[in-house]
């Protein structure tokens, strides 16, 4: 089975084509919007982002890493971010790590992926000390947090003006270089069923696939923003909570850890979220946890929500944005679909949220898939399902039993 297209979508082919379109089309507008040390946020536009992939890329293959492996390990920040699209728009091949792994299974994946170079967060300096370097491939170690190279490391952003510099001088071996949208370009590592990780194999043409037959059932615009919540080593956040949300113009701010999520939807006011079930139904339950501290307070909500479904069913009135606006503010205010997936959410809690004015959405996915197969529409929808097929994505359930349960089968661009 395969599903239909919603909105019409502009063709890519790989990354580099799609971060040069984004460009030209919003090369003003704000592709980031960060924290800074000083607890002030700053924008960062799309030009000034495709600038800074261009001069990292081009120190990249200046140091001879265009064709290599290069693992990042980091929490979610920009410089992940200029790291993966300075990789893979360069030929080379991106090995996104998680931060929480233990050093022996950081330098196991080092060693397993014949990683020629690694960039890590400053946070994580005394876990990359740690790694015997002799066992590894691993040449060049690039600090996200220092001003200048070290004996140890080299810098970020010192590499950022020697890829300016080189770019200023006509170096144009990372802008000129030829992507294989068929190629590897990305090497994943997953828990499976075993202990061991499995490595999962990626190209330009599956993460493209994946994100045009996403935004082909799903309306994002330039005006939305995202609160990038989950870990960006997971393709479910890299490809739509980061490629998907350039490909269409969003704004992408970083959370600063799940304790100050409150703060965070308060201080960027996104307007799409990516969770996971256990974040969404943690939020669910603090509305109603909140709305227990004050006497009557919950008898008002049940019976406004009454109300409201009772306007909106009835007489297609809809009036759950003012009726609460005060929830609405707690998150932000400007939240309005949350895509949710690695788990099954319980239906009430999806419910519950359309209720209050804002969409939960359901879908399925898997690493090897880019990563979605399924998804709810916003008026197609059953908040028990992982919703229908993507379009271009074909699905089957192999010898399934009397129950209808059997292992699913998946083919498509995005596989």
């Amino acid at each position: 089975m395969t599903g239909k297209p919603l909105y019409d979508v502009r063709s890519i082919n790989n990354l580099k084509y799609m971060l040069e379109e984004s460009t030209r089309l919003y090369q003003n507008k704000n592709a980031f919007y960060i924290k800074t040390n000083d607890d002030n946020y700053k924008g960062i536009t799309y030009s000034e982002f495709k600038d800074d992939v261009n001069a990292l890329g081009t120190a990249l293959m200046n140091l001879g890493l265009g064709d290599c492996y290069i693992a990042v390990i980091s929490e979610n920040r920009y410089e992940w971010c200029v790291t993966y699209l300075g990789t893979v728009n360069g030929t080379g091949i991106i090995v996104p790590l998680d931060k929480e792994l233990p050093v022996s299974e950081i330098e196991n994946l080092l060693v397993r992926s014949g990683a020629n170079a690694i960039v890590f967060s400053g946070k994580l300096e005394k876990e990359i000390r740690s790694i015997n370097i002799t066992a590894t491939s691993v040449k060049y170690f690039i600090n996200m947090d220092i001003d200048g190279d070290t004996h140890e490391f080299l810098s970020f952003k010192k590499l950022l003006e020697k890829g300016r510099d080189l770019l200023e001088a006509g170096d144009k071996s990372f802008i000129d270089a030829d992507i294989d949208s068929e190629k590897m370009s990305v090497l994943l590592f997953t828990s499976g069923t075993t202990d061991l990780a499995k490595g999962v194999m990626l190209s330009h043409k599956n993460i493209c696939s994946n994100i045009t037959s996403v935004c082909s059932v799903l309306y994002i615009d330039s005006n939305d923003s995202v609160l990038s919540i989950l870990p960006l080593h997971h393709t479910y956040e890299c490809t739509c909570g980061f490629l998907l949300m350039i490909y269409n113009g969003c704004t992408i701010s970083f959370i600063e850890g799940l304790k100050h999520i409150a703060k965070n939807l308060k201080e960027t006011k996104p307007s799409i979220l990516l969770a996971v079930p256990l974040i969404l139904e943690g939020m669910y339950k603090k509305i109603w946890e909140q709305a227990s501290k004050k006497r009557g307070t919950v008898l008002k909500l049940k019976a406004a929500i009454k109300i409201s479904n009772l306007l909106l069913n009835v007489f297609k009135l809809d009036i759950r944005r003012k009726v609460f606006k005060q929830i609405h503010e707690n998150i932000g205010g400007c939240v309005r679909l949350i895509i949710s997936g690695a788990a099954a959410i319980n239906p009430d809690v999806s419910k519950g949220f359309r209720s209050l004015g804002i969409t939960v959405l359901q879908g399925y996915g898997l690493t090897e898939c880019s990563p979605i197969v399924t998804v709810n529409r916003e008026n197609t929808f059953r908040d028990d399902s992982i919703g229908l097929v993507l379009p271009g994505v074909e699905v089957k359930v192999d010898s399934p039993g009397k129950d209808g349960i059997g292992e699913i089968l998946v083919k498509g661009g995005n596989v």
